[in-house]
């Protein structure tokens, strides 16, 4: 599904996910505390019942914390790409996944349950992407989502020549992969569709059911050749 695996992640796109204030995180949701992360710390999530969400950190750790080179060790501090501290260790547990070893450096994956409560309430996509399109016109044009793109570090591609995507994830933990969260698709510049597969409130685009994982907003003011092109190009790329 369009899958950027761990290479999103080593390469420092931002999250679409932020924490509120320290939040504790558990291995399980009955569980212990394994982790503590602190105010404004970026991740992936996906929800998971009503109170709790199960979330990705890319961050580095002191390579000297990793107990028989798998295992972190209580008390190790954990960092983001620019080395700063990001959280700490509260209870040993496995990472979810090691990345690469530089320096005195281990790049790692670290996943968990947290609760929804504990997430930055003015950092969530879907919530500054309805309100924007609220207020959108039918022919919203890429300009108008410009300061909403770069909050959320979406990533950028261009199709054909005509159609530019950007996209933000969100994990797969079974397969251990980022699959699409947002794609917005803009046609010469012109929002034409967005394919999400959490809730966004539209007004005047049409929003179409895709099928349990999918859901389509769709600018009908284009033609069905290029609706039609349009899905054939990323459609099929999210069924990949």
């Amino acid at each position: 599904m369009l899958l950027f695996v761990f290479l999103c992640v080593q390469a420092g796109f931002l999250f679409a996910d932020r924490t509120g204030g320290n939040c504790s995180i558990k291995e399980e949701k009955d569980g212990a505390d394994v982790l503590e992360l602190y105010t404004g710390v970026d991740f992936y999530s996906v929800t998971d019942g009503k109170n709790w969400q199960k979330i990705w950190v890319d961050c580095w750790i002191q390579t000297r914390f990793l107990f028989d080179g798998i295992r972190l060790k209580t008390k190790a501090r954990l960092y983001n790409k620019h080395l700063k501290v990001i959280g700490k260790v509260v209870q040993s547990f496995n990472p979810m996944k090691l990345l690469e070893e530089r320096d005195s450096m281990t790049h790692i994956v670290v996943s968990g349950f947290m609760e929804n409560a504990c997430t930055d309430k003015d950092f969530i996509a879907e919530t500054d992407l309805s309100a924007l399109l609220l207020k959108a016109s039918s022919n919203a044009r890429l300009g108008y989502f410009e300061s909403f793109i770069e909050k959320y570090g979406f990533i950028k591609k261009t199709e054909d020549n005509k159609y530019t995507s950007y996209l933000i994830n969100e994990p797969d933990f079974v397969k251990q992969t980022l699959n699409p969260r947002i794609l917005m698709i803009f046609y010469n510049d012109e929002l034409i569709a967005i394919f999400h597969s959490r809730p966004i409130t539209v007004k005047l685009y049409d929003s179409i059911e895709m099928g349990s994982e999918y859901k389509m907003i769709y600018n009908s003011k284009f033609t069905e050749h290029v609706k039609n092109e349009m899905v054939g190009i990323y459609k099929k790329k999210l069924n990949n």
